[in-house]
């Protein structure tokens, strides 16, 4: 009882002592706030010529130059050669500022002359903390103040903010960008308002927007245009994203901070950091998914920016609470800790799910010479208490609730702990899209269970059966659980009674124009017994061609697959005939290519009289044709047209050259074509005059 008294009235002496010197700041009420309307953009504003050439600047439904002198508040009349223009917009990442004068007095370097902003915010309205920055337009650096707060460390602008300057054409430039991180209790998600009020200094004038330097009740209104609701999820992702990485990266600081060899401060990180750590990492446990995530859970994991981004605050908060705890001797008042450690560890299946049952063991740690119980609860059942460890195995996602009590009567708030077991393989139900006999083909089509991947099949529910036989479906299911459906078709009525008759290849290469070019047909023929059900054609040992045949047997059978733009060169070809009986192939076929390019071109020119103005003519006489042509002067590209094939007809193309001065030229004529292409000779046009 004497500890409590003296921790008491050593808090009330400091509370006293700080009340004593605090000076409460006065403000001038103001009741005619100006109001700036902050719409939301899409658009890359984050530097000043970003803003100058943008359609905001000096558009009346985006510009403010409500400017007064600073001394006797004389208006400033908008335009000429004192004009300030303020904009504001907000993007998925921040709020961007643009300041931007027309002052263009010079220094002795040329530059325009320096002025400098000076710039409150307030996150919000009412009493509520301010925020003052002082920056120079010809200068990246920021003086940054901070008054009214609670807080004299939490200075959330400072090294947060960025300020881009720059000459423009009319006088200098200046973007403030505060990114929402730097604001994250205040985000502006349901078009909250925020307040502001800046004073410009100039070489000439000191033009101020309704205020004075503290004036805090001349504040005005930062009216944000309420986002639409997917810029609304934008802006959270982009929070939730920065907040995460604040975290992240505070955790290994803690680390080297806490876990340095000191025994005192290694129990420190166990008890009070490592829980705050572990809670924060479950918090976020959904964010590498944060693409895919509906409304409500991105409202959801919002909610946990706050923990994230303060996550060393929270362990000097608890730091202190733990000196002073010490300090008047008041573990009797902590509750017990209770630690869970569970078998398997970790979820040994996929996406957070264990796959078999689950071993819990708690153990609870007090104060010495306290006598400790423990409980827990199952899906908000009834409170067991705890007597060893125990086995969860039941499907489903279990929430398990557990708390320790000591003999002071000390309790420990009821910790949790999420468990999610499926230990049931999937199966499936298959049916069929004709049960009676057929000759043509059968669908199978599997439904699963519950929700699962198809491992094989190419991710397809459906498999075509084109003969009798059998195929497994291959699946997992979200904890990664096995299992296979089997189909089986028997009611495909077939006139083979065996394996195929060995198929025959030949082409028709040549015959349509006499040349050995790279269009052509191979076709297949398989004169007499048992047919094939499935064609397929290789070439060069590639799968080239996939065809379905009816199944006429004994009849003969057929098919064609048509080749082209192929170039010059030899190519193998073999063809498979596949039934229920098993698989036939051919003997190898090749095919020459000799003339799959286009014939060579010969060029000429008109140019007689040797002035600078001529035809150059393209002529290919007979043989394969190309389907581009190009003109090459002096090695430089100066025409190119696309041409009809009639191969093996003669092509030519004129092209007219016109106004080259005196000199030598050199021409060279390409025909293209899918094969290949072929250059003419050059030829020398020369001009004379």
């Amino acid at each position: 009882m004497w500890r409590k008294a003296k921790r008491c009235g050593l808090l009330l002496s400091m509370i006293f002592l700080a009340t004593s010197t605090f000076q409460q700041a006065t403000a001038n009420a103001n009741v005619n706030k100006l109001v700036y309307e902050v719409t939301y953009a899409t658009e890359d504003l984050s530097t000043p010529t970003a803003w100058y050439n943008s359609a905001y600047l000096n558009d009346p439904a985006y510009k403010e130059n409500r400017f007064v002198q600073y001394w006797v508040e004389t208006p400033i009349a908008p335009g000429g050669p004192r004009d300030t223009g303020f904009y504001m917009v907000y993007r998925d990442d921040g709020l961007y500022m643009f300041f931007q004068s027309n002052e263009q007095e010079k220094d002795a370097t040329n530059k325009w002359k320096n002025s400098s902003i000076e710039f409150f915010v307030k996150y919000g309205q009412g009493d509520l903390p301010y925020h003052q920055m002082i920056f120079e337009t010809n200068d990246s650096n920021v003086q940054y103040y901070e008054w009214q707060t609670d807080y004299r460390n939490n200075v959330p602008l400072k090294g947060n903010i960025a300020l881009d300057n720059e000459e423009l054409p009319t006088g200098w430039g200046s973007v403030l960008f505060i990114p929402w991180k730097a604001a994250y209790k205040y985000v502006p998600l349901n078009g909250e308002d925020w307040e502001f009020s800046m004073i410009r200094w100039s070489p000439s004038n000191s033009p101020t927007w309704g205020g004075k330097v503290h004036q805090v009740g001349r504040f005005n209104t930062l009216d944000f245009q309420t986002p639409t609701a997917s810029a609304r999820l934008a802006i959270q992702k982009n929070v939730i994203r920065q907040a995460w990485e604040a975290f992240n990266e505070a955790i290994p600081l803690l680390e080297a901070k806490w876990l340095n060899g000191d025994a005192e401060n290694a129990s420190f990180y166990a008890e009070k950091v490592q829980p705050l750590i572990t809670q924060g990492q479950t918090n976020g446990s959904l964010i590498p998914n944060l693409d895919t995530l509906s409304g409500a859970e991105i409202d959801q994991l919002y909610t946990h920016i706050d923990s994230w981004f303060e996550l060393s605050r929270d362990v000097e908060d608890n730091r202190s609470e733990d000196i002073v705890n010490k300090l008047f001797d008041e573990d009797d008042d902590q509750p017990p800790v209770t630690e869970i450690s569970l078998n398997p560890a970790h979820p040994n299946g996929t996406g957070g799910w264990y796959v078999s049952e689950v071993t819990v063991d708690l153990q609870a740690t007090a104060v010495a010479n306290e006598t400790v119980s423990t409980e827990y609860r199952l899906n908000g059942g009834n409170w067991t208490v705890y007597g060893g460890p125990f086995a969860i195995s039941a499907d489903g996602v279990h929430t398990l609730e557990y708390r320790s009590a000591d003999s002071s009567g000390n309790v420990e708030q009821a910790k949790q702990e999420v468990i999610s077991i499926d230990r049931t393989s999937p199966t499936a139900l298959v049916v069929y899209s004709e049960t009676a006999p057929n000759q043509d083909r059968v669908t199978a089509t599997m439904t699963p269970s519950e929700a699962v991947t198809i491992t094989n099949n190419g991710g397809a529910d459906g498999y075509e059966f084109l003969f009798n036989g059998s195929f497994n479906f291959e699946f997992v299911d979200v904890a990664g659980n096995s299992g296979t459906a089997t189909a089986t078709v028997n009611n495909i009525a077939t006139n083979s009674t065996g394996v195929p008759g060995k198929p025959v290849l030949f082409d028709d290469n040549g015959q349509d124009t006499g040349l050995l070019d790279g269009n052509y047909n191979i076709k297949m023929n398989q004169w007499w017994g048992n047919n094939g059900r499935i064609y397929k054609l290789y070439e060069n040992d590639t799968l080239i061609d996939t065809q379905i045949l009816p199944d006429h047997a004994p009849q003969a059978q057929s098919a064609t697959t048509t080749v082209s733009g192929k170039a010059n060169g030899t190519y193998r070809y073999y063809a498979e005939l596949t039934n229920a009986f098993g698989t036939t192939r051919s003997d190898e076929w090749t095919v020459t290519v000799s003339q799959g390019a286009p014939a060579k071109p010969v060029l000429s020119s008109n140019n007689w009289d040797g002035d600078g103005n001529f035809n150059v003519q393209m002529n290919m006489w007979w043989g394969m044709n190309g389907t581009t042509y190009r003109l090459y002067e002096n090695d430089v590209l100066v025409d190119e047209r696309t041409l009809v094939a009639g191969t093996p007809q003669a092509q030519s193309a004129v092209v007219e050259i016109s106004g080259k001065p005196i000199g030598t030229y050199e021409y060279r004529g390409e025909l293209i074509n899918a094969a290949g292409s072929t250059s003419s000779d050059k030829i020398q046009v020369q001009v004379t005059k």
